[in-house]
């Protein structure tokens, strides 16, 4: 009777575990309200997701969600402000962005591929250039954005940017500089990245890890959006 009892415990126990890595598999969002509906995503569009959810279609919008999680790409996204426009902090030095309240006000969330999430989020996206025109041949490219920000302060510091036509890119030297300014509540981690030899978007993005890591043990981040 013992082996038996400790066979059906067993069973029940992997049976437990299966089902909740198939529940881990799944798409989910989480909507504004905290809560974590599954289903099946389509492709994530700026302006709306598609999810199958029980058989029945929906369709969500930015400020609907929080977050989303598709398990077929391993990719999350946010809501967020950060596409509409960020603005220089005055007198930054090397510069850093903000996003305004009045961009906020009179415009619509998106949503944004994360890379990271924390204390410090990391964004993920394309910003689209045209040009030409008259005389000129039109002409557009894209270039690849990273950028960092940190809840706490709304600072957002650039990591990497990528594309064609690139102006004002800053140095690794100053991005550097930015990432020491928003882990230096770390002060063993800043000390660590100011001995680091390289420097580029894989290390500044490895410290972000640690240093997300480190607050999720002090800190509750509420909803909101960035």
């Amino acid at each position: 009777m013992k082996k038996t009892m400790l066979f059906l415990s067993f069973f029940v126990g992997m049976f437990t575990t299966r089902q909740g890595v198939a529940q881990e598999l799944k798409d989910y969002v989480i909507t504004m309200k905290g809560d974590t509906i599954y289903g099946e995503l389509g492709s994530v569009k700026s302006k709306k997701v598609y999810m199958l959810v029980n058989g029945e279609r929906k369709t969500y919008y930015p400020p609907q969600l929080y977050r989303i999680y598709n398990h077929n790409t391993g990719k999350h996204y946010a809501t967020s402000f950060i596409q509409m426009g960020m603005q220089k902090i005055k007198d930054s030095d090397p510069k850093m962005f903000i996003i305004k309240e009045k961009v906020k006000l009179k415009n619509k969330p998106l949503f944004t591929e994360i890379l990271h999430d924390g204390d410090i989020i990391v964004y993920n996206f394309k910003d689209y250039n045209s040009g030409g025109g008259g005389m000129m041949p039109v002409f557009s490219s894209s270039n690849d954005c990273y950028y960092a920000l940190k809840r706490s302060t709304g600072e957002i510091a650039e990591l990497k940017i990528s594309g064609l036509f690139i102006l004002g890119r800053m140095s690794k030297k100053n991005r550097n500089a930015n990432l020491v300014k928003m882990i230096a509540d770390e002060p063993e981690l800043v000390a660590k990245l100011e001995n680091e030899e390289k420097l580029n978007y894989d290390v500044f993005s490895n410290y972000i890890k640690e240093y997300n890591a480190i607050k999720k043990t002090k800190d509750v981040y509420p909803i909101a959006i960035f």
